[in-house]
């Protein structure tokens, strides 16, 4: 009996329990979410204009968490009634973010109902070698009003009413390369107008 219990205690690792260092960097090691309001998070210590590297992406912070439902609300019971409205809403774009100096300038917006032009969420990933910080996808809100702030301890959670809509993906094959702009995808749609954003 001793015998049958030494034996259990050597048993070989399983796979899981070997060492991955001789694997590649495969997909998405990490990522990151950031967000922009027109210049209300201004990061003057970053470089300007839209880039495909994060460091470049001007009056950015980082988005803990957001929260955003597209719908067609419909009434009816068999599957042709689904299509009696056409209409397409979008919920409140609900956003957490971290509680920093511009605090008091989303507060006042909110009070004033200042219009937000532009409200941009981007993925960032880690897709390995050489490969750091590269822009998975983002959504491009515009003519945005804030309805709600909720404060938590360093935690703000800000709701938005948005107007329009806009998504822009790249696709990123098994070797952790990211394809050419001719393998991205995007779509938009103007909820006031119900119909798509015209290019």
């Amino acid at each position: 009996m001793a015998e049958l219990h030494d034996k259990a205690q050597k048993t070989t690792p399983t796979l899981q329990q070997l060492s991955q260092a001789g694997n590649p960097p495969l997909g998405t090691v990490t990522s990151s979410f950031f967000i922009s309001m027109d210049q209300v998070f201004n990061t003057s210590n970053v470089g300007s204009g839209a880039s495909a590297n994060a460091s470049n992406l001007a009056n950015t912070v980082q988005l803990l968490w957001y929260s955003s439902v597209e719908e067609r609300p419909s009434q009816g019971n068999s599957t042709s009634d689904f299509n009696a409205s056409a209409t397409l809403v979008h919920s409140l774009l609900e956003m957490h973010i971290m509680t920093d100096s511009a605090m008091p300038t989303l507060r006042q917006n909110m009070r004033q109902n200042v219009p937000i032009a532009q409200i941009k969420i981007t993925r960032v990933g880690h897709l390995g070698d050489g490969q750091d910080n590269v822009e998975m996808y983002s959504s491009t809100f515009t003519n945005c009003f804030l309805e709600a702030i909720e404060e938590f301890p360093d935690r703000l959670i800000v709701k938005a009413r948005v107007n329009t809509r806009s998504d822009t993906a790249a696709a990123t094959d098994f070797t952790a390369t990211q394809a050419t702009a001719s393998g991205s995808t995007a779509s938009g749609w103007d909820y006031t107008q119900n119909a798509p954003i015209a290019s």
